[in-house]
């Protein structure tokens, strides 16, 4: 074979032809460039139905054989969901509410005993009562609807503790309305999804958010640890009292849901337990 290439060769200087100065260049390397630098070709996509689920266990798209995690629409209906609470009202006795109303005359608050209130789990308010005045001077707002018990519980805390605290204040303040967030709401405790119901679901509590006076600005419930101001003398000064009229008293500082308002109630425990926070 080498003996055919050099033969031409040798037959052409005998004759005379000039062999050109350059040979011919190789044809350029047909592989990509990336390849020519040692870099691994990268395979194609495999078709449809071969593809392995990835190592956290979910699936790629595709139709890869794996188990079915998803419940079917029988274990769905069946899954256990948590009860709803119930809550039970006390028994409405006409001779405790005349003497209830009895005293909030004497009190002097102005009042009016509404339609009875229905809900669901037991929500609701055999006798509601909308309070317009605590006592002379003072008014409640927004309109509210609770039982007798607890407007009297109302009124006689606003009378005894936080008409004398007002008065701290200046020589020239008096205490003119009570504002509240919330009095009848059917609902969990701190509007929670889960849990047991709310006093509020049967007109036992009262959810104050802040102080209006005459001769003073008024006073919202807030987080006042601390300040050393005589806002937030007042403020512990009827926190604190309340707990002689209601069972239950939560604050700032209690949770995150009590922040910006006093949340009293008067649920009946045993032994007469009160819960002050």
């Amino acid at each position: 074979m080498r003996r055919l290439t050099v033969l031409p060769v040798c037959l052409a200087i005998a004759t005379g032809v000039t062999l050109p100065e350059d040979g011919p260049l190789p044809a350029e390397n047909p592989r990509p460039a990336e390849q020519a630098a040692g870099s691994t070709p990268v395979p194609k996509d495999k078709p449809s139905g071969q593809e392995k689920p990835d190592s956290s266990g979910n699936e790629e798209a595709g139709t890869s054989e794996k188990t079915d995690t998803t419940p079917s629409a029988e274990a769905t209906k069946n899954a256990a969901k948590p009860d709803l609470p119930e809550i039970t009202a006390p028994k409405p006795d006409e001779a405790a509410l005349a003497s209830c109303e009895a005293e909030l005359r004497k009190l002097g608050a102005v009042f009016d005993r509404a339609e009875p209130l229905r809900g669901k789990n037991g929500c609701g308010i055999t006798a509601p009562y909308n309070i317009e005045q605590v006592i002379p001077g003072v008014s409640l707002a927004p309109n509210s609807q609770l039982r007798c018990e607890t407007a009297l519980a109302l009124a006689r805390w606003t009378d005894t503790v936080v008409v004398p605290a007002a008065e701290a204040l200046g020589d020239k303040t008096a205490l003119a309305q009570i504002n509240h967030g919330s009095t009848y709401v059917c609902r969990r405790r701190n509007n929670a999804s889960t849990g047991k119901m709310s006093e509020h679901a049967i007109g036992n509590a009262v959810d104050v958010m802040s102080f209006e006076f005459k001769g003073h600005d008024p006073i919202p419930v807030s987080p006042r640890a601390g300040d050393g101001t005589v806002e937030e003398a007042f403020q512990r000064a009827v926190r604190g009292g309340a707990c002689l009229h209601f069972t239950t008293v939560l604050g700032p500082g209690s949770n995150a849901s009590h922040a910006d308002h006093l949340h009293l109630d008067i649920i009946k425990r045993r032994g007469g337990y009160r819960l002050c926070e």
